[in-house]
């Protein structure tokens, strides 16, 4: 990983654009069932976001009006609310998020007042309650996750209470689908960190010791009936599993844990209906199908798909019908017909869909109207 100070590196790591955060998918949207569906990016070396609204039929995009939308520097993830009405996307190199209203019918992105709002040095990622009250955000300088009360009027953000300690360089955050407990990878260290989430102030108090993951853990997110937290290791090449204690929050590592996936995964994100999860591998360019056993938890064996080069995100839409992959390296997004049956994924026609320049974080939503 890239040293402190440095907000963006071309050399460093394998040659491609560093600092490790991804699109990250609200539990809350999950299990949506709109007829209109949105694809927003967050384009790292774009410095913008594009917005694309969703053929419910063929899963295909087509770029909202106006898209791309002016962001800071090096936006490197998105997050969206409960109802879809606003997107928040994080800006690491200005240490800001940009706060945009989504318009229901076109997918395009309007500013709201205030925004960017200022947030810790280098943030990583960020995602939101299930409730829709509270945002929190990662922060490699200060190793920290700080929670952000939102205005569900405008969408804008307020201080909420002190920032919580990590690990070394916090990358993504996961929160369960009751909105108890929030999860964060810390890369450097080898672990995953929980806490349990006060609903009345959005405050974070540790639930436990952080636990062992296999070496640098980089996204992780929580499955739909809040049972399991999955969480993809960047220098492994597994998927550590764990179990979540419904009283503490607690983790407890699946049996079999880790599982294996593909070279390098980046990100990882689960179907609907808990049947299924998707990891994308750097190191090899394709998204991997791994089903999920409904007693266990326990992923099988992955079956790759290929994608266009270094894909970093993956998103399962609210339906459940389609499949979507940041491919940062070659700008552009990958879109597949989900198999209902086995999961298998095949791509649509006239996908790859165009992009800015660099997507590094993607999320899948549906509006409510």
């Amino acid at each position: 990983m890239p040293g402190k100070g440095t907000v963006m590196v071309l050399v460093a790591l394998f040659g491609t654009y560093a600092d490790f955060a991804i699109a990250v998918e609200p539990a809350s949207v999950h299990g949506a069932s709109q007829d209109v569906e949105f694809v927003i990016t967050a384009n790292q070396a774009g410095h913008n976001v594009s917005a694309y609204k969703v053929n419910p039929l063929t899963g295909a995009l087509q770029q909202a009006p106006g898209s791309p939308y002016p962001a800071g520097k090096f936006p490197i993830s998105v997050t969206v609310d409960p109802e879809a009405h606003f997107a928040y996307v994080v800006n690491q190199g200005s240490s800001s998020i940009s706060v945009y209203r989504v318009d229901p019918s076109t997918a395009a992105l309007t500013p709201v007042k205030g925004s960017p709002f200022k947030v810790a040095l280098h943030p990583l990622a960020a995602t939101i309650d299930p409730a829709g009250k509270f945002l929190y955000v990662t922060a490699r300088e200060s190793s920290s996750i700080t929670p952000f009360r939102i205005n569900p009027r405008t969408g804008a953000l307020t201080p909420a209470g002190k920032p919580a300690a990590t690990q070394g360089n916090p990358l993504s955050v996961s929160i369960d689908p009751k909105g108890r407990f929030a999860y964060v990878t810390n890369f450097d260290s080898d672990t995953v960190s929980a806490y349990r989430i006060d609903p009345v102030n959005g405050a974070l108090t540790e639930a436990g010791q952080p636990v062992a993951s296999d070496a640098h853990p980089i996204f992780a997110t929580v499955d739909p009936a809040g049972t399991h937290l999955y969480a993809t290791n960047y220098g492994s090449t597994t998927v550590s599993a764990y179990e979540i204690d419904q009283a503490s929050g607690a983790l407890r590592p699946l049996p079999g844990a880790p599982f294996k996936t593909g070279v390098r995964p980046y990100s990882i994100s689960i179907d609907p209906q808990n049947h299924f999860a998707y990891v994308v591998s750097w190191g090899e360019n394709t998204v991997l199908t791994h089903a999920i056993d409904t007693k266990t938890g326990a992923l099988s064996t992955g079956k790759p798909v290929a994608t266009d080069w270094f894909p970093y995100a993956v998103s399962i839409d609210p339906s459940g019908h389609f499949a979507y992959v940041a491919n940062n390296g070659a700008n552009n997004v990958s879109v597949y017909k989900v198999d209902a049956r086995s999961g298998a994924l095949a791509p649509i026609p006239g996908a790859p869909f165009v992009s800015g320049m660099g997507p590094y974080g993607l999320v899948a939503v549906a509006p409510k109207h």
